[in-house]
């Protein structure tokens, strides 16, 4: 019933204010990119791609918002815009001069009305896996409200669907059939179109339609985004100009974003799905040195969908440490939060090998290495339960500190994000895992001195 209210709130605010700035979305050619995984990344390339090509773009992500080279912060934890701010910001795009905007909405953002108002020349979905069940309550309703993206297409619009994610093509294509769209195109991309396809430390080269494409990112589910990429942008560009904006397109931050490379790898990502989890672990494990472990820190936001929690059990499957920590816990007990988490990695052979409860406990008992193979119990699993900003820091300055050579520590959750959430009243701490991992580095090369 609350989220009903609110729904019907946002929707009078989008009418209001579409009105009072003239309903500006009509006069732009507008891309929409929607997924539970890869949005980001998606309308980033999409953006570049236009931008590098001489195109007039603007973007609204989750990360920020560009008009031009202008960057506008768009807030902590934003999804879409609210209502009242979205058609100020799409004005200001006018006004500057340019003709699309590559918009990455959430499924949120689209049930709560903050997209009303606005018809999409393209629709892009990069998959639908399982998130928000919080919120929506079943996937049904979590696709549903996805695919308001798709009915909000302009006359002769084009719908463009991963077919690799089999979870959820099949739903979005008898969903597009049954809803009898009137856009002039379908396009299901998928891997199997690819040829030549490598992936190295250094980006993903493959061959598609005639065309070479290197693009320097890491994660092999890039091999998708791009091609949601060039699939959305090959009307207004051609494939060659496509192939040489990737080849010098850079990844939003805390997207696959490495801090360091020798004598052991850093990078900080933006998985905080197990889906997301599980694709960035397989991709990090690809370019993983012989001998080398992947040190993987993580957490579960509270308050949110507690099927993410399962996340456990992906990182033991996949990583050699598993180091738990917090993820934005709000008003859900740390310690609790990580001990469901750590049932799940108990259950794909992970045991607990060490916990600290405060700052004070790792100081004093601070673990300086852990059995290199692990095989005589199972996989290692360290938790950082102290319910403040120190349980994040402790457990980056642990993974980075039992490092060797040829490891990968891999920290993710947060990303771009520059806040964490604590307490009863949610109360913002500022926070960057980057700016942590360079203040550990730091401290580390002072050592060496």
């Amino acid at each position: 019933m609350l989220n009903k209210i609110k729904n019907t709130y946002h929707l009078v605010q989008s009418v209001i204010f579409n009105a009072l700035n003239g309903f500006p979305a009509s006069k732009l050619d507008i891309i929409g990119v929607t997924g539970t995984d890869g949005k980001t990344t998606t309308s980033s390339m999409i953006y570049h791609i236009l931008k590098f090509c001489g195109k007039k773009a603007s973007l609204i992500s989750t990360v920020a918002a560009y008009i031009g080279d202008e960057e506008i912060d768009t807030g902590l934890h934003v999804t879409t815009p609210d209502p009242w701010r979205l058609p100020s910001i799409i004005k200001k795009i006018i006004s500057s001069g340019h003709e699309i905007l590559v918009i990455e909405a959430t499924s949120q953002g689209l049930e709560q009305n903050r997209l009303w108002g606005i018809e999409f020349s393209t629709a892009v979905f990069t998959n639908i896996g399982n998130d928000h069940l919080d919120y929506h309550g079943t996937w049904e309703k979590y696709a549903n409200a996805k695919f308001r993206l798709a009915r909000q297409l302009k006359k002769n619009g084009t719908l463009v669907i991963n077919e690799d994610h089999e979870e959820s093509f099949s739903w979005l294509k008898n969903a597009a059939e049954n809803n009898r769209f009137r856009h002039a195109k379908s396009r299901f991309y998928s891997k199997r179109e690819l040829k030549n396809m490598s992936q190295s430390v250094d980006g993903l080269s493959f061959e598609y339609d005639n065309t070479k494409f290197f693009i320097p990112v890491i994660g092999e589910y890039n091999f998708e985004n791009g091609l949601a990429a060039i699939e959305a942008t090959r009307k207004y560009v051609s494939l060659d100009k496509i192939s040489k904006a990737l080849s010098e397109f850079t990844s939003p931050g805390g997207r696959m974003e490495i801090m360091k490379t020798k004598p052991f790898t850093v990078i900080v990502d933006f998985a905080h799905t197990p889906d997301a989890l599980e694709n960035s672990l397989h991709s990090v494990k690809k370019i993983l040195e012989k001998g080398g472990r992947v040190i993987n820190v993580f957490g579960c936001a509270g308050k949110r969908d507690k099927g993410r929690r399962r996340m456990g059990k992906v990182s033991a499957e996949l990583a050699g440490i598993t180091v738990l920590t917090a993820e934005d816990p709000r008003d859900e007990d740390l310690k609790q939060v990580n001990n469901e988490i750590l049932a799940y990695a108990k259950k794909a052979g992970g045991f607990l090998a060490g916990r600290f409860s405060d700052h004070k406990q790792y100081l004093k008992k601070k673990i300086i290495a852990i059995e290199r193979t692990g095989k005589a119990k199972g996989k290692p699993v360290v938790a950082f339960d102290e319910n403040s900003v120190k349980s994040r820091k402790d457990a980056i300055d642990f993974a980075i500190s039992i490092a060797e050579r040829g490891d990968v520590v891999f920290i993710t959750g947060k990303g771009h994000e520059k806040s964490l959430s604590f307490g009863a009243k949610e109360k913002e701490y500022s926070w960057s895992d980057q700016e942590e991992v360079k203040r550990v580095l730091k401290r580390q090369e002072l050592k060496k001195k």
